[in-house]
């Protein structure tokens, strides 16, 4: 049924983008549409999936490796051989020797220790004198291991979970980052498409003001120069517009770009406002678990595995060999396995490192150094990020109150705009003053609507925090 219900979620999706988009634009298409068949998105699932075949890689590495090898040499010799008359002579002698060997390799997780099973066959052909001798390893178990060594898959097993942890984490956080994205690149059309809007609305209200004061001085009830100043103000709104819908349009083919989608007419839908409310011990734990604490164990684990290392590197280390087979020999196939010889073998051995000049003993001092400073690192990065999800916590708290604000001062420019206006037509203010304002009343608009997108881009982040 899930299945179902993404199936008609994509079709939807798709028969709403297809190839061209000229309907409205809301938030949510773009999100939705950002994560639908988009390079973008096939590049962060291959990755993922990338991840996933390497734990799983890892798994079946634990499980028995078969391998099984094939080879027929050949080797052609002249040998001098003396006669009986005491001279010598040249002869030639043809061996052709088929082998084949079938192995299974078996890692011991709990010692980092290997089992290897060997069954094999051979035959020896003299094809000068046509004798032909055959042999066959019937099973070779051997068991080796290290006593004090460098224990490399102990190492390995600590490091897929924190590696497999961060995989999941990365996945979700690059899906997260990929909204971010979108959701900046509409915000920043949807800014740019109320300058337009707002300017436009100048345009007009100012021509139709210049109207007024043009037929005023007709009549001698007004000076040139407010007309003068009124053309100017026009001039410098129709010139932002020229250069609005420039920037306008090069926003929205990076948009098409990134949606991978033709946007014809496009007009991006109001956002509203909403409420935020978070918990800051939360935001701080979430900013921690996400972006410090999988990462940094898995760089102090990678540390001391090189302390580790370095350090058994430069000792003398121990290792064990045990071993048990069956093999045969017979001149005849079909004797060859009639009478086995069994052997066993043991072998304790060590290796010993006698001159290094000081090097092995140098590399155990470097991997120490290097861990103290990564701690270090860690304990200022730890701090770095408590500050910025507290700092965003503060922004959180004080973002309404901002909006707040600058929605009423939105309101009262606008009363203020046209209240000059009129006062503009009685001559009790100037030109100069009307332009000045106009500004500021297109100031405060959009600084209420850069406010109300920034809440919203917010929104998205903390989606991001909390890899929701």
């Amino acid at each position: 049924m899930k299945s179902f219900a993404n199936l008609i979620f994509i079709m939807t999706s798709t028969i709403f983008f297809g190839q061209n988009v000229s309907d409205s634009l809301s938030i949510d298409d773009v999100l939705n549409q950002v994560i639908i068949n988009t390079d973008r998105i096939k590049t962060i699932e291959a990755n993922y999936q990338i991840g996933n075949i390497n734990f799983d890689n890892y798994k079946k590495s634990l499980l028995p490796q078969v391998i099984l090898t094939a080879g027929v040499p050949y080797q052609r010799a002249i040998q001098e051989v003396v006669q009986f008359n005491g001279s010598t002579s040249l002869i030639e002698r043809n061996f052709l020797s088929p082998t084949l060997n079938f192995t299974t390799k078996q890692i011991v997780p709990f010692t980092g220790g290997e089992l290897t099973l060997t069954n094999s066959i051979a035959m020896n052909n003299d094809l000068q004198n046509k004798i032909t001798n055959y042999s066959s390893n019937w099973v070779d178990l051997t068991y080796s291991q290290s006593i004090n060594g460098f224990n490399q898959h102990r190492w390995n097993k600590q490091k897929v979970i924190y590696k497999r942890k961060l995989d999941e984490i990365n996945y979700k956080k690059e899906l997260a980052k990929l909204k971010t994205e979108a959701a900046q690149l509409f915000f920043q059309c949807y800014i740019f498409d109320k300058k337009i809007e707002l300017t436009k609305s100048n345009i007009l209200k100012t021509e139709s003001l210049l109207s007024v004061i043009s037929e005023k001085k007709k009549l001698s009830r007004a000076l040139g120069i407010e007309e003068d100043q009124i053309n100017i103000t026009i001039n410098q709104l129709k010139q932002k517009l020229i250069s609005d819908q420039f920037e306008h349009s090069m926003l929205i083919k990076k948009l098409e770009n990134l949606l991978q989608v033709d946007i014809k007419n496009p007009h991006f839908k109001s956002v509203k406002d909403f409420s935020i409310s978070i918990n800051k011990e939360k935001l701080i734990s979430n900013f921690l678990k996400y972006n410090f604490e999988n990462e940094s164990t898995l760089q102090l684990l990678l540390a001391d595995e090189k302390i580790d290392k370095a350090k058994k590197d430069g000792a003398i280390n121990f290792f064990i060999q045990v071993g048990i087979g069956l093999n045969s020999s017979a001149s005849q196939f079909e004797k060859l396995y009639n009478k086995p010889i069994q052997k066993q073998a043991f072998t304790v051995g060590a290796y010993i490192p006698i001159l290094s000049w000081g090097i092995l003993g140098n590399n155990s001092k470097i991997a120490k150094l290097e861990k103290e400073n990564l701690e270090r690192d860690l304990k200022l990065n730890k701090f770095s990020i408590v500050q910025q999800a507290e700092n965003l916590y503060d922004y959180i708290e004080n973002i309404d109150n901002q909006i707040r604000l600058a929605k009423e001062e939105y309101y009262l420019q606008l009363k203020t705009n046209e209240v000059l206006a009129n006062l503009l037509t009685y001559e009790k203010k100037t030109a100069y003053d009307y332009k000045n304002q106009l500004f500021e009343y297109e100031k405060s608009h959009l600084n209420y609507i850069e406010l109300l997108t920034n809440k919203y881009n917010l929104k998205i982040k903390l989606e991001e925090i909390f890899l929701e």
